[in-house]
């Protein structure tokens, strides 16, 4: 009988760990929920069938899946993790990284890197196919490894058990891979086509570890989730990048990974490094990025599409980095971003305005929600996120 009860004890123990939430930052920092009310989603769709669709869902909470696109303001995971934190039911990844780059990172993993190195589409390099997300992994010799393990502090999972869809490509098909997971269980991966982007399902128990088998084998990234009702909030940025920078993807592969899972909301946060120029190229900018969104339409027709604007962008005056100085075309690039989400008639949160109605960009530096050039803090960040997730509140409220 002693027996059964410190099972049953054990158990619950176990659905607490499971149950437990993090604090969100508002509830740590109740001084900045007045700041909610400023809070603003300009709403320019034209149908409200998708609204309907989401109101359904994220009542339920079940099979939810969030995509955020974007530059260094998405690369540090703060804003996709807050909002983890705030709807607290996330149970799996959705897509990553195949290694996080330097100054990146996801909190819903663990990786172990043995041998493999990195490149993103951003930085010059004499690489060129890049799949979505544009960073790959490959190994520096053999043998090299990649070990994957799940966060429990952020993935809700009952288990470990999870579909992961791997990308990766070879240049002959023999054996490119190994995949062994929790249970020992060993999948030997080939490419069924030499030097070509391909994506493979498997079933496994996480951690997983991914062995070279050839040193010219290229891993572009990993769709972690489970078999029915993934709740996902996942981040694709990378530091520095434009707008743009989808166009130095793979658009083949690009297409491809667009439809493994269905989406309800993609946000797109891009404009800091294109305001970092002198000149804008307007007609450009918003053709670049609506052909970006039209694709996103295209592959995933039920998401509502949220462009965020960014944060004020300001220049250093001098080498010193004492005095800063809004770059000249933060403004264009915001009334560009402006006309595209009327153009395609999907939403925009506007971080600069949310600033501005909120003690404006010195209070924030004050009040250490942001540094002095474009980036905010952590804490920052967070209260962003608690914008954008208010402004959607009222937003479904009011279909």
């Amino acid at each position: 009988m002693k027996k059964y009860v410190m099972c049953f004890i054990a158990y619950f123990a176990l659905i607490g760990v499971i149950n437990a939430q993090t604090p969100t930052f508002l509830e740590l920092n109740p001084q900045y929920k007045p700041y909610m009310e400023h809070a603003v989603l300009q709403n320019y769709m034209q149908d409200s069938v998708l609204l309907k669709q989401l109101k359904h869902k994220w009542k339920r909470r079940k099979d939810l899946r969030i995509r955020v696109f974007g530059d260094s303001h998405v690369a540090s995971d703060f804003i996709t993790n807050e909002l983890r934190n705030i709807l607290g039911n996330i149970n799996a990844v959705g897509f990553t990284y195949p290694l996080m780059p330097s100054y990146h990172q996801t909190l819903l993993l663990e990786y172990q890197n043995d041998g493999f190195l990195v490149l993103d589409s951003r930085k010059p390099s004499d690489y060129t196919d890049y799949p979505m997300g544009g960073v790959i992994a490959y190994p520096e010799s053999l043998p090299a490894s990649i070990k994957l393990s799940i966060n429990p502090k952020q993935i809700r999972a009952w288990n470990n058990n999870f579909i992961a869809q791997i990308v990766f490509k070879n240049n002959d098909t023999k054996e490119a891979l190994r995949i062994e997971d929790a249970d020992s269980k060993s999948h030997i991966l080939r490419a069924d086509k030499n030097d070509t982007w391909e994506i493979a399902e498997l079933k496994l128990r996480f951690p997983i570890t991914i062995h070279a088998l050839s040193k010219e084998v290229k891993l572009g990234g990993y769709f972690i989730y489970k078999e029915k009702e993934s709740n996902i909030i996942e981040h694709l940025g990378i530091n520095g990048v434009r707008s743009d920078i989808w166009k130095k993807w793979n658009k083949e592969i690009l297409e491809k990974e667009l439809q493994v899972l269905d989406y309800d909301i993609i946000m797109l946060c891009y404009g800091s490094n294109d305001a970092m120029y002198n000149v804008l190229k307007e007609d450009r900018f918003i053709e670049n990025y609506r052909e970006f969104i039209s694709m996103l339409k295209k592959y995933n027709p039920n998401a509502i599409i949220i462009l965020m604007s960014p944060p004020p962008v300001l220049l250093p005056v001098d080498a010193s980095k004492k005095r800063y100085k809004s770059a000249k075309t933060f403004m264009p690039v915001k009334e560009a971003i402006l006309k595209v989400a009327k153009l395609e008639n999907i939403m925009l949160f506007d971080i600069d305005e949310f600033i501005e109605k909120n003690g404006t960009k010195p209070a924030w530096t004050e009040l250490n929600l942001s540094k002095q050039d474009v980036h905010l803090t952590p804490q920052g960040y967070k209260l962003i996120a608690h914008g954008i997730y208010q402004a959607l509140i009222n937003t479904i409220k009011a279909n």
